[in-house]
């Protein structure tokens, strides 16, 4: 999903979470291979129709290129003004003069990109993130019961948990555990890319 795209989102977030009822356009997305099996009953998990909006919203922007046009189209049917506010917010979006705070460019060297991460780069890198951590790690691979033992395996310290996830995946990955790939999920969990060039400066 596009940088633009992501940021729709982000703006209706609020709107959408009022107005939408995710059960009535899911199987749409699951359709066209937005969501998996797996997505849908961590969906139907949600006693809570607005959680469970914001879970999907939550969900799409790591889901590839084609995740916000499925999205816009199942809400055509039965959602037709919401479409229409996606794709005029998109639109808009293209009007912007000045690149956002969530487009500054990566200032990584390639030399950096194309190594391991280091412990010391993922602890620090764990200091300074916030919910967006799991998107990232979902996005590396990672699945909700490793995440899950993440947690309770480090139950009093946030910075922990993330710092534990990162390490499962670095161990798990091998070789295709670069800083590119890192960033790569960073990006798309919506990091400020300020955070990431601090981190792998």
């Amino acid at each position: 999903m596009e940088a633009k795209q992501r940021r729709v989102l982000r703006r209706l977030r609020t709107e959408l979470a009022a107005e939408l009822r995710v059960d009535e356009l899911v199987q749409h997305l699951y359709q066209e291979r937005v969501v998996n099996q797996a997505f849908l009953e961590e969906l139907e998990a949600e006693p809570v129709g607005a959680r469970r909006t914001l879970k999907l919203l939550d969900h799409l922007p790591s889901r590839g290129p084609r995740a916000f046009a499925a999205f816009a189209e199942s809400l055509r049917a039965d959602f037709p003004w919401l479409c229409r506010r996606l794709e005029e917010e998109e639109e808009a979006g293209e009007e912007e003069l000045e690149p956002p705070a969530d487009e500054v460019p990566l200032t990584i060297s390639d030399q950096v990109l194309n190594g391991v991460p280091t412990d010391k780069q993922l602890n620090r890198l764990s200091s300074q993130l916030g919910l967006e951590w799991e998107r990232a790690v979902v996005d590396l691979g990672l699945k909700t019961s490793d995440i899950y033992r993440c947690k309770m395996n480090h139950q009093y310290n946030v910075q922990a948990q993330i710092l534990a996830a990162f390490v499962l995946w670095k161990q798990r990955s091998g070789k295709r555990a670069t800083v590119q790939n890192l960033c790569n999920s960073l990006i798309s969990a919506d990091v400020d890319p300020t955070v990431i060039n601090n981190v792998f400066q």
